[in-house]
């Protein structure tokens, strides 16, 4: 019962983060609503977790329970994510090499 109120209270504070980051623009609407849902969930589950069973006897997982089904989508999510990084990163890398290519050849002319 006391992780449950404790993960109640940390999922509250992460929403409540993501509102203040979508409120000063520092993310877009669409990733705030991801990041909001993604909490809600895990503190429908951390509070029902009899619902993570359901869906994953539903899904076909007989012999799994729910929190398999949690730790399923959880990793499965953390590789998105971190698929996601490498793609920014890599767009990164490449934008600050064209911009720096171009500060080189403008000095080069200037000289």
């Amino acid at each position: 019962m006391l992780i449950q109120i404790i993960t109640i209270i940390v999922v509250l504070f992460l929403i409540t983060r993501v509102g203040a980051k979508l409120k000063r623009r520092e993310i877009t609407f669409k990733e705030a609503l991801f990041w909001a849902l993604l909490w809600f969930a895990v503190g429908m589950v951390v509070l029902y977790p009899q619902v993570a069973d359901r869906v994953a006897s539903y899904i076909g997982l007989q012999t799994a329970t729910g929190i398999d089904l949690v730790v399923y989508v959880a990793v499965a999510l953390a590789f998105y994510l971190i698929f996601r990084l490498f793609i920014h990163i890599e767009r990164v890398e490449r934008d600050i090499t064209n911009i720096v290519r171009h500060l080189a050849l403008k000095d080069k002319d200037e000289e």
